[in-house]
């Protein structure tokens, strides 16, 4: 047994051993050998300097000039992808535009001109997976699937907001593999270094193992459910849970009797320009199913479980109320019945 101490008790450090150290980072920084091609990703997300900076800032000394992508260049891009295009065309006036208060991008629907933003400063790769998130939303919204969570009660709008999130992340997806069909990987290859990589990777093992499952609804329903794992929801559900807590709208105090999530809206969900409703499938379990709205998180339970105890207090609150105002109003009248019993 060797000894690695020496005489003065101290543990002896070996250095470690630096041979074709920087061959190998070389190699890996050039990304040629094991796919790391997805570098526009990694390298904007280590500088915070080209998050939502303004038009006139600029690098300077040894750093390089970021370009802001001509937003024509973003939406021909997306329309090479099949989905992407057909989504295009069926919106009909809607303006995309460039805003650098927003962080990422956005949709604003409107009765009658909507528009969608996108920060300007994104890598383009990015900026096309954006798109493509808005893009279908603003489908939804013309579908009549992009109804406000808050319309239900808090366990299925945790549900409705989950689907509606889980159903932009896959449209993206799908229209990124799309575009990696017809050659163009910038989008894929930014996708690959996202915390969304997991759920691509889920998407590009259906596909590859059968072509058919792009368009048959199962790797869009593979990518769908895949979306649900982990703790990816718990953002979501955080977002919702306090949207209810702010009461801007009465969610707390709104007596009215709200309706149930129905097939109804994930049918016009699920359903895609191009190939089979992935959300219809009969093979699968139903996306109404208890599993996709539980909510794991101990801090957002405990806030949901207050935020449904807080309603159905206020609920048999009204009632008791309402009840005792309608024994108040039946007052005897002793004087008339003193006189019936008299003649009895």
């Amino acid at each position: 047994m060797s000894n690695d101490t020496n005489q003065d008790g101290d543990v002896s450090k070996k250095k470690p051993s630096t041979k074709g150290f920087k061959a190998t980072s070389k190699r890996l920084r050039e990304g040629k050998e094991n796919n790391l091609s997805n570098r526009a990703c990694l390298n904007w997300r280590q500088d915070s300097e080209s998050v939502c900076r303004r038009e006139d800032d600029k690098f300077t000394g040894d750093k390089r000039t970021y370009d802001i992508v001509p937003i024509d260049d973003v939406v021909e891009m997306l329309s090479r992808s099949r989905t992407g295009s057909s989504l295009l065309e069926q919106l009909g006036d809607v303006e995309v535009r460039y805003d650098t208060q927003v962080p990422g991008s956005q949709f604003y629907p409107r009765d009658g001109k909507s528009w969608i933003t996108l920060n300007p400063w994104r890598p383009k790769g990015d900026l096309v997976n954006m798109l493509a998130r808005e893009v279908r939303r603003a489908w939804q919204h013309v579908e009549g699937a992009l109804i406000n969570p808050l319309e239900f009660e808090p366990d299925e709008a945790i549900l409705v907001n989950r689907a509606q999130m889980a159903d932009v992340m896959m449209i993206g997806i799908k229209i990124a593999w799309e575009l990696k069909l017809a050659g163009e990987n910038e989008a894929w290859d930014y996708l690959v270094g996202s915390p969304m990589a997991d759920i691509g990777r889920t998407f590009e093992v259906k596909v590859q193992g059968d072509f058919r499952t792009l368009n048959n609804g199962e790797a869009p329903r593979a990518a769908y459910d895949k979306f649900f794992e982990d703790s990816r929801t718990k953002m979501h559900d955080k977002r919702i849970i306090h949207q209810m807590l702010l009461d801007e709208t009465g969610y707390m105090k709104s007596k009215t009797v709200r309706p149930k999530v129905s097939m109804d809206l994930f049918s016009k969900l699920g359903s895609l320009p191009h190939g089979r409703n992935y959300l219809s499938m009969k093979s699968t379990r139903a996306p109404t199913d208890a599993c996709y709205a539980t909510v794991e998180d101990r801090s957002n339970a405990n806030f949901l479980w207050f935020i449904k105890f807080e309603r159905s207090f206020q609920e048999k609150e009204l009632q008791m109320i309402e009840q005792s105002v309608k024994l108040s109003a039946e007052i005897v009248d002793f004087a008339k019945w003193s006189a019936k019993e008299r003649r009895s």
